[in-house]
């Protein structure tokens, strides 16, 4: 067995590839060549796939293998495959492992996951139970459980499971990060953004600003700002930029009260959007030019600033740029002049397919043609890389643009294409939060268990004025939500 401690030399692995890719092969071939790339995988995914493909081939080419390996490597494969998300083969090798040994706690909790990206939570919370019933003060297992609990909407239950987590393991960050997003869910601030810090703590996830500031800094409790500098690195994805980005101007003010100073460290599609939203003394960096006294993330303001109330923070904070309004106003013009009576409608249906969650907060696009259908409608798709899909819907008679080819600057010029809209249908996604803070109407289309920012119940989300939430009654249902976005159309313009 190689030992995974050990990071083999690149010419090592190229002569393992080159043994484990030929047409005579052995299975020993391939195993050494899976376990050399497991062991200098690190957080690449290409290579763990690669890794995986190898360990298949191995296990083809000699079942007995497995029982030569420590751990076995069904289990190893079944891992790995877990990690990089290929869940039809976590199914088939957790359905080995089980076979084998059916009080593996593992394979439990790694076929639990499969079976619940089917939305078969009955089946996969059964699993993650058995898994607890055999380990009984496993973190691990509860932990799993206990999202596998929340994702069924019953969030009490999954709270008094992640503090029977935290009570074994009272450091694991992980946990006291997903009690966080229930707290700050249910509209409990202090004890959400305080447990929300416990993000700066991923070993894995650590933002790459974070880490270059930690080393010639100290990270900001809250402290004074006399005589000091703090700067506030943008973190996590678009979406929580866009919509943590409101707190800069009050933190400016206490720094200007303070006599000290701030300094926004970002870079990236969004730069220009915030640029013309921060007052004149609390300048973007680009890059680490100065050095500071403290820093801390974009999404450490609401607690270090004491916002424990969301109301009164719903008003538009962002603007388009004047000029690429104008430029955006006679791209829209020159496709519905000849229906001035339409109404343009922004559509986002789908996100980032590498996004956690996006299978449950994209709309099947199968299920769409309904509110395409809506009469009176020019819909405008706002996410690159779906003219395939609009062209498709324009044969089929639906008044449907995709202008995205002219994204040349970021977020500004969705911005400016978004403000020649009457209207913003989208699903939770970095657009949405756009929509709301430049304050253009907004229905939201949002699964089951939504992210946090939405709250649970409510069609409306203090966040954003201009933003109503349309929530889907069950798991995976999206036909009801289609529904009322087209009937809330109709209400809207009609």
């Amino acid at each position: 067995m190689t030992d995974p401690n050990i990071t083999p030399p690149a010419s090592t692995l190229a002569e393992l590839r080159a043994r484990a890719t030929a047409p005579q092969a052995s299975a020993a071939d391939c195993l050494a060549f899976g376990q050399a790339l497991l062991a200098n995988a690190g957080r690449d995914k290409a290579r763990r796939q690669e890794a995986l493909a190898a360990l298949v081939r191995a296990y083809q080419l000699d079942p007995e293998l497995d029982r030569a390996c420590e751990p076995t490597l069904l289990s190893t494969i079944a891992q790995t495959a877990f990690i990089v998300r290929d869940w039809p083969l976590v199914d088939a090798a957790t359905q080995l492992l089980l076979a084998q040994n059916a009080a593996d706690a593992n394979a439990l909790v790694w076929r639990a996951a499969a079976v619940q990206q089917r939305d078969e939570f009955d089946t996969a919370e059964q699993l993650l139970r058995e898994a607890v019933r055999i380990l009984p003060d496993n973190p691990v297992a509860l932990h799993k459980l206990a999202l596998c609990v929340k994702e069924q909407a019953r969030f009490d239950e999954a709270e008094a499971l992640l503090k029977q987590v935290l009570a074994l393991s009272p450091n694991n960050a992980h946990a006291t990060f997903d009690l966080s997003e229930l707290e700050i869910r249910s509209g409990r601030f202090a004890d959400g953004w305080r447990h929300y810090e416990a993000r700066t703590v991923f070993a894995d996830d650590l933002n790459q600003a974070q880490v270059a500031l930690a080393e010639i800094s100290a990270h900001w409790q809250g402290e004074s700002l006399a005589g000091k500098t703090l700067v506030v690195y943008g973190e996590q994805g678009n979406g929580d930029c866009l919509w943590a980005v409101r707190f800069l101007p009050l933190l400016a003010e206490r720094a200007r009260r303070e006599g000290g100073r701030v300094i926004f460290g970002h870079d990236g599609p969004l730069r220009h959007l915030f640029e013309r939203m921060l007052p004149p003394d609390l300048p973007l960096e680009a890059s680490l030019e100065t050095r500071p006294d403290f820093h801390c993330g974009l999404m450490s303001l609401p607690l270090r600033l004491g916002v424990f109330d969301a109301s009164g923070w719903g008003a538009p904070y962002l603007s388009a740029d004047p000029q690429r309004v104008q430029t955006w106003r006679e791209r829209v013009s020159a496709h519905t002049a000849n229906k001035p009576l339409y109404r343009k409608i922004g559509l986002v249906w789908n996100g980032n397919p590498e996004h956690i969650r996006d299978k449950r907060r994209s709309v099947p696009v199968e299920q769409l043609e309904p509110l395409l259908r809506a009469p009176g409608v020019t819909w405008f798709a706002l996410s690159p890389g779906r003219g395939e899909t609009v062209a498709q819907w324009r044969t089929m008679g639906i008044e449907a643009v995709d202008l995205t080819h002219h994204f040349q600057s970021g977020f500004d010029d969705v911005a400016a294409l978004i403000a020649n809209l009457d209207l913003v249908v989208t699903i939770d996604s970095g657009p949405a939060h756009l929509a709301g803070a430049l304050g253009v109407p907004t229905l939201l289309m949002i699964d089951h268990v939504s992210a946090w920012f939405w709250g649970d119940e409510s069609s409306s989300t203090a966040w954003y004025d201009c933003v109503e939430l349309v929530r889907q009654p069950a798991i995976g249902a999206w036909a009801p939500v289609v529904a009322a976005v087209r009937e809330r159309i109709a209400h809207i313009f009609g």
